[in-house]
Protein backbone atom coordinates (compact mmCIF):
# COMPACT_ATOMS: atom_id res chain seq x y z
CA UNK A 1 0.00 0.00 0.00
CA UNK A 2 1.33 3.72 -1.24
CA UNK A 3 -0.14 6.35 0.30
CA UNK A 4 0.29 10.31 -0.28
CA UNK A 5 -0.71 13.07 1.75
CA UNK A 6 -3.16 15.46 -0.04
CA UNK A 7 -3.86 19.24 1.10
CA UNK A 8 -7.25 20.09 0.89
CA UNK A 9 -8.19 23.73 0.58
CA UNK A 10 -11.61 25.63 0.08
CA UNK A 11 -11.65 27.77 -3.02
CA UNK A 12 -14.99 29.41 -3.42
CA UNK A 13 -17.66 26.96 -4.08
CA UNK A 14 -14.78 23.50 -4.64
CA UNK A 15 -12.65 21.93 -2.66
CA UNK A 16 -8.56 22.50 -4.19
CA UNK A 17 -6.57 19.36 -3.92
CA UNK A 18 -2.77 19.52 -3.87
CA UNK A 19 0.40 17.71 -2.84
CA UNK A 20 3.51 18.69 -0.97
CA UNK A 21 5.20 15.96 -2.63
CA UNK A 22 4.28 16.55 -6.19
CA UNK A 23 4.23 20.26 -6.51
CA UNK A 24 2.73 20.14 -10.09
CA UNK A 25 -0.16 18.22 -8.45
CA UNK A 26 -3.16 20.22 -8.54
CA UNK A 27 -7.00 19.35 -8.51
CA UNK A 28 -10.30 19.79 -7.23
CA UNK A 29 -13.89 18.67 -6.52
CA UNK A 30 -17.51 19.79 -5.15
CA UNK A 31 -16.52 18.34 -1.57
CA UNK A 32 -14.06 16.87 0.31
CA UNK A 33 -15.15 13.10 -0.71
CA UNK A 34 -14.78 14.63 -4.70
CA UNK A 35 -11.50 16.57 -4.68
CA UNK A 36 -10.02 13.62 -2.72
CA UNK A 37 -11.28 10.99 -5.74
CA UNK A 38 -9.64 13.34 -8.43
CA UNK A 39 -6.77 13.47 -6.28
CA UNK A 40 -5.91 9.53 -6.87
CA UNK A 41 -6.56 10.27 -10.50
CA UNK A 42 -4.50 13.12 -10.76
CA UNK A 43 -2.01 11.28 -8.55
CA UNK A 44 -1.60 8.50 -10.78
CA UNK A 45 -1.26 10.87 -14.05
CA UNK A 46 1.75 12.58 -12.44
CA UNK A 47 3.24 9.63 -11.55
CA UNK A 48 2.85 8.34 -15.20
CA UNK A 49 4.58 11.56 -16.63
CA UNK A 50 7.22 11.11 -13.87
CA UNK A 51 8.03 7.54 -15.21
CA UNK A 52 7.68 8.38 -18.62
CA UNK A 53 10.56 11.52 -17.67
CA UNK A 54 12.40 9.28 -15.66
CA UNK A 55 12.15 11.62 -13.08
CA UNK A 56 12.46 10.82 -9.36
CA UNK A 57 9.07 9.57 -7.37
CA UNK A 58 9.60 10.45 -4.03
CA UNK A 59 8.73 8.64 -1.12
CA UNK A 60 5.94 9.57 0.63
CA UNK A 61 6.18 12.03 3.14
CA UNK A 62 4.04 12.78 6.86
CA UNK A 63 0.79 14.16 6.50
CA UNK A 64 -2.57 14.26 7.88
CA UNK A 65 -4.76 13.61 4.78
CA UNK A 66 -4.00 10.57 2.73
CA UNK A 67 -4.65 8.95 -0.91
CA UNK A 68 -3.87 5.67 -1.36
CA UNK A 69 -2.70 4.17 -4.82
CA UNK A 70 -4.36 1.38 -6.43
CA UNK A 71 -2.47 -1.41 -6.14
CA UNK A 72 -1.74 -1.59 -9.53
CA UNK A 73 0.05 1.84 -9.57
CA UNK A 74 1.83 0.86 -6.27
CA UNK A 75 3.49 -2.14 -7.66
CA UNK A 76 4.27 -0.12 -11.45
CA UNK A 77 6.32 2.63 -8.54
CA UNK A 78 7.92 -0.23 -6.29
CA UNK A 79 9.14 -1.86 -10.01
CA UNK A 80 10.05 1.67 -11.37
CA UNK A 81 12.03 2.92 -8.37
CA UNK A 82 13.86 -0.55 -8.38
CA UNK A 83 14.83 -0.53 -12.37
CA UNK A 84 16.02 3.10 -11.54
CA UNK A 85 17.79 1.80 -8.58
CA UNK A 86 19.39 -0.98 -10.23
CA UNK A 87 20.44 1.14 -13.02
CA UNK A 88 22.09 3.99 -10.81
CA UNK A 89 24.15 0.86 -8.94
CA UNK A 90 25.44 -0.63 -12.17
CA UNK A 91 25.83 3.53 -13.69
CA UNK A 92 28.46 3.76 -10.65
CA UNK A 93 29.96 0.11 -10.60
CA UNK A 94 30.91 1.15 -14.31
CA UNK A 95 32.71 4.30 -13.47
CA UNK A 96 34.68 2.95 -10.75
CA UNK A 97 35.85 0.18 -13.07
CA UNK A 98 36.52 2.58 -15.90
CA UNK A 99 38.45 4.80 -13.65
CA UNK A 100 40.55 1.44 -11.81
CA UNK A 101 41.88 1.10 -15.71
Amino acid sequence: MLSYPIRLEQDDDTVLATSPDFPELTTFGNDRDDALAHAVSALEEVIAARMHWNEDIPAPSGGGIRVTLPALTAAQVKRYRNIRNQAVTTTRRNTKEERCT
